[in-house]
């Protein structure tokens, strides 16, 4: 019988915790002066984001600029309220305490490496939905790459900003993907689903999920890359009116590398791959129906882009908008 995901997020919490690595020396005035910075500047990157994603929705009323800890703590509380929406009965007994331990201690060696260049992140499942601003990262990145610390920071807040508008605008999206994450947690891989996903070239997640399981997959990363790059495209649209060293921005964090080993293996988890390719999609739609029309992206789960569409947007217009 399946059973839920039991995770030790204290356990997950302290290994991270030692995983974060140096915090960026800095005098407590400059401490304060950053903090304030963020608040104000969240502020106006809400407006300006509704304003430039054309999205029928509101910014995020909590924003928490705070330190790696403090979204540490959070995420923490994200990944639990995530797993209770699985509805599969938990493990007993020492089942239980050794799945704990160990789903915990690869929560904490990815939050750990996630939580080092992290910039902001947006909360979705919290009642609050809170928006965080990593305010020791944000600082160390922009002394290490020398960016103006106002254009940085606004640039950065714009991004999240037009999450929290995404998610506000499109009620359905957070049950949508909420339910794909449920199949993919209650997805049973057989011997046969292996061998058709390793000949369709699914590289090492085709011993993780079926057939319906990569359906579902493929769905929940179809749509990151959308909340990703459309994030991007607002950030950038707005940018070039009230960001003066954008470009220098975009050029600084163009993601046209080559994925890693592990993305190889895991298109899946190819985060440097959403951001690029769905920041091209959103280019592409935006350049041939206007950025009114890409909104449309978030009126249904019928207007998200599929993967294939994202690579081909030319199939979406003509799908969505009658046009190619």
């Amino acid at each position: 019988m399946q059973t839920r995901p039991s995770v030790d997020w204290r356990l997950a919490g302290r290994l991270a915790g030692t995983l974060l690595g140096d915090l960026p020396e800095v005098t407590r005035p400059e401490a304060h002066q950053a903090v304030a910075s963020l608040h104000e500047l969240a502020g106006r990157a809400g407006d300006l984001a509704k304003r430039f994603s054309h999205l029928d929705g509101e910014p995020a009323a909590t924003v928490l600029v705070t330190d790696r800890q403090g979204w540490l703590d959070g995420v923490s509380h994200l990944g639990a309220a995530m797993l209770a929406t699985v509805d599969l009965p938990e493990r007993t007994g020492w089942g239980r305490r050794a799945s704990a331990l160990g789903h915990g201690a690869a929560a904490g060696v990815g939050l750990g490496l996630v939580g080092r260049g992290l910039l902001g992140q947006f909360d979705p499942f919290s009642e609050q939905r809170p928006l965080y601003l990593i305010a020791p990262n944000i600082v160390d990145l922009e002394r290490r790459r020398r960016f103006v610390p106002r254009d940085f920071r606004l640039w950065v807040a714009i991004h999240e900003q037009t999450h929290a508008l995404q998610f506000s605008a499109a009620p359905w999206l957070l049950d949508h993907l909420s339910e794909r994450l449920r199949l993919i947690a209650r997805d049973e891989v057989g011997s046969a689903d292996m061998v058709r996903n390793l000949a369709a070239g699914r590289g090492l997640s085709a011993l993780f999920a079926s057939q319906d399981g990569h359906r579902a997959l493929d769905e929940v990363t179809a749509a990151m890359t959308l909340l990703e790059g459309h994030a991007d495209y607002v950030a950038d649209t707005a940018g070039r009116i009230h960001v003066k060293s954008v470009k220098r921005l975009r050029r600084a964090f163009s993601r046209d590398g080559s994925p890693s080993r592990v993305a190889k293996l895991w298109p899946a988890i190819d985060k440097d791959a959403q951001y690029r390719d769905g920041l091209a999609f959103c280019r592409a739609v935006a350049r041939r129906v206007g950025r009114r029309k890409l909104a449309r992206a978030f009126e249904s789960p019928e207007t998200l882009p599929t993967l294939p569409e994202i690579a081909q947007p030319r199939e979406y217009l003509r799908r969505v908008h009658g046009t190619a």
